[in-house]
């Protein structure tokens, strides 16, 4: 009578969850890397623009010669920024340095929006008006980012890419490998052994919540058995994981450990 050849590769359901895994890390990499690259600046650029629109209110309020505001308004910046010697503009408050956008209309002039001093003694519609015009959020953020919180997306984005290669290594590594018997040759977690080698098969995970996972004890090492991502319990398939186990069963000839 021939040995049995039963070869249980790795479920689509194992891929599915790699998959959502990878996709998630992903798309907060992705996420990391905008407020490193534009988030984060822009929201400095709402933040110091809501608190000049703010300062102006309260100076129109005051300011009763029109003509000298329009003349201010025209000739003086909604924020005073600086360039970093790459030519990079930002706010200094101390020795914190708060980046803004390169093209920020802000640090170049005063917008429209602020050149009528009576409507900016209503400066809140002002402030809309902005907003909506540059498509910002007309909420700003509690407090600026300085650039350490702009580095720190960087590292979380350069994070996130290295468990994406990670997951991705795995994933190939999965898809490579197979639980299988072909005779008396076992194929395990990426290693072959003879069932005449085990000494010892711990089942007591096998058949409980943790349905799917048995370990082979072999030249005194563990050897993981996992059938819930090869070959998979499922009765529409055959249930491969549970044939896999029966067939090595048949063979064994040692100690077993099951769950009481």
């Amino acid at each position: 009578m021939s040995q049995p050849e039963i070869i249980c590769k790795a479920t689509i359901d194992t891929f599915v969850r790699f998959g959502i895994v990878i996709l998630a890390v992903f798309g907060f990499s992705i996420y990391f890397a905008y407020d490193g690259a534009v988030g984060y600046a822009q929201k400095n650029e709402v933040y110091f623009s809501y608190k000049a629109f703010e300062s102006l209110g309260f100076a129109a309020e005051k300011t009763q010669d029109a003509d000298e505001w329009k003349r201010l308004r025209e000739s003086t910046p909604l924020i005073l920024a600086e360039k970093t010697p790459e030519g990079d503009w930002y706010v200094a408050e101390g020795e914190t340095h708060y980046p803004l956008p390169p093209d920020s209309e802000a640090v170049a002039k005063c917008p429209p929006e602020v050149q009528s001093m009576q409507a900016m003694r209503n400066w809140h519609d002002c402030w809309k008006k902005y907003t909506e015009r540059l498509g910002y959020d007309i909420k700003p953020s509690e407090s600026p980012h300085g650039a350490g919180k702009i580095m720190e997306q960087w590292v979380g984005c350069a994070v996130g890419f290295v468990l994406v290669g990670i997951g991705v290594f795995f994933v190939v590594r999965t898809y490579r490998r197979e639980l299988s018997l072909r005779g008396d040759i076992v194929t395990a977690a990426g290693q072959q052994f003879s069932v005449n080698d085990i000494t010892l098969i711990d089942l007591r995970q096998w058949g409980t919540g943790f349905k799917g996972v048995a370990y082979f004890t072999v030249g005194g090492k563990k050897i993981k058995v996992d059938g819930m991502t090869y070959g998979g319990f499922s009765q529409k398939n055959g249930e491969p994981a549970e044939k896999f186990m029966k067939a090595v069963l048949e063979q064994y000839k040692g100690d077993i450990l099951e769950y009481e």
